[in-house]
């Protein structure tokens, strides 16, 4: 299963941190970037976590708002 196979985002509870998300839907472990975008051209989304919160990321990747879902998966 692939990260924009879902019908539905990723809810994450996050830590203050950067964090650098898939863009390129090839991650082995989603939504975070494992390099498999090398090749591809597309670079992956990097998020800063000001404090502690649970942030919901794209999983069907039809989102305007890359890589925070936007409810497209439920349209």
């Amino acid at each position: 299963m692939g990260m924009y196979d879902r019908k539905s985002p990723y809810m994450l509870p996050e830590e203050p941190k950067t964090q650098a998300v898939c863009t390129c839907g090839k991650t082995g472990n989603p939504p975070y970037c494992d390099g498999s975008h090398q090749g591809t051209g597309k670079e992956p989304a990097i998020i800063q976590m000001e404090k502690g919160k649970t942030v919901a990321i794209c999983g069907c990747g039809k989102s305007a708002n890359i890589p925070y879902c936007d409810g497209s998966c439920s349209r």
